[in-house]
């Protein structure tokens, strides 16, 4: 693959954040970052992400909000969330929105790492090239 893999960030912990992003880069994705979600749906239709990561709590606009303004633009973009405070009931809401996983901010970034194989795989086909099987 010579085009790297685009990854959108969207989350208003700017220190968690800019890790991440880092981390991302370090592993030859591009990465680019918003901090609040009133740009996001814009931001990906002008850029075509193949991946998005996701807070649940954002100042202003909700994380739900947010992905369901992004799945009246496309029901296939992986999106995966990520929350220090996910409840019960908005993950079950953003798992009928239909979300490829979700990342606890807890957890390692070699966890984040299996969520964007698994998630690429899956939605993208472009991890390997079993995941043709996948494709419709």
């Amino acid at each position: 693959m010579s085009e790297k893999i685009k990854v959108l960030l969207v989350d208003d912990e700017v220190d968690f954040i800019n890790m991440m992003q880092y981390w991302l880069k370090s592993k030859n994705f591009e990465a680019d970052v918003l901090y609040s979600g009133e740009n996001v749906v814009s931001q990906v239709t002008e850029k075509k992400y193949d991946l998005i990561f996701l807070d649940l709590r954002l100042p202003g606009i909700d994380g739900l909000d947010i992905l369901r303004q992004i799945r009246e633009y496309s029901k296939k973009l992986p999106v995966i969330i990520f929350s220090a405070f996910g409840t019960a009931e908005s993950l079950k809401e953003a798992t009928k929105l239909g979300i490829s996983g979700f990342f606890a901010k807890e957890k390692g970034f070699e966890e984040a790492a299996r969520l964007i194989h698994t998630a690429l795989r899956i939605h993208k086909g472009l991890a390997h090239s079993d995941a043709e099987e996948g494709e419709k």
